[in-house]
């Protein structure tokens, strides 16, 4: 017992290490650090019995603490990504997408997106299958609290 509590006051800073070293970043000559509040478009499958409904998954938190006034939304569907240009406006768009691979609506949706918005940053949650795409591209491997925020750190810069 003595060793659990003495480790579980560090248990959140090893968790934030090892997302920060598993955090895959590809970006694109042109990006920039995302330094005005973005669109964070999380692109939701239906949610397994394993996860449920009520498990947070994303960024649009941890981006709304390091960039006051980041906005968000849920999509689904196959037109998803005309909904995100839409919801959007003018931010510049986070998507966030977890079992890409597994869902044809979700790619097609991306396609959308990044082919009138090239300046989007793509956060790959979860395990890494589809390939880098988007200014930058974010590799989580999971999707954990702690992912969400190695990624916002990497797309705001900070």
């Amino acid at each position: 017992a003595a060793r659990t509590r003495a480790g579980s006051a560090a248990d959140g800073d090893v968790g934030l290490r090892a997302a920060r070293r598993a955090l895959k970043a590809t970006a694109a000559e042109s990006f920039a650090p995302v330094t005005e509040p973005p669109y964070v478009a999380s692109f939701t499958p239906v949610a397994n019995i394993a996860v449920g409904d009520e498990t947070p998954w994303g960024v649009a938190a941890e981006l709304l603490r390091l960039l006051p006034g980041t906005q968000t939304g849920g999509f689904a569907g196959p037109d998803a990504g005309n909904q995100v240009l839409e919801a959007a406006g003018a931010r510049r768009i986070v998507a966030v997408v977890r079992d890409e691979h597994r869902h044809p609506w979700m790619a097609a949706a991306l396609d959308t997106l990044l082919k009138a918005r090239p300046d989007t940053v793509v956060v790959e949650m979860g395990v890494p299958q589809a390939a880098p795409r988007g200014a930058l591209h974010l590799a989580t491997h999971g999707a954990a609290r702690v992912c969400g925020r190695a990624a916002a750190e990497a797309i705001a810069g900070a």
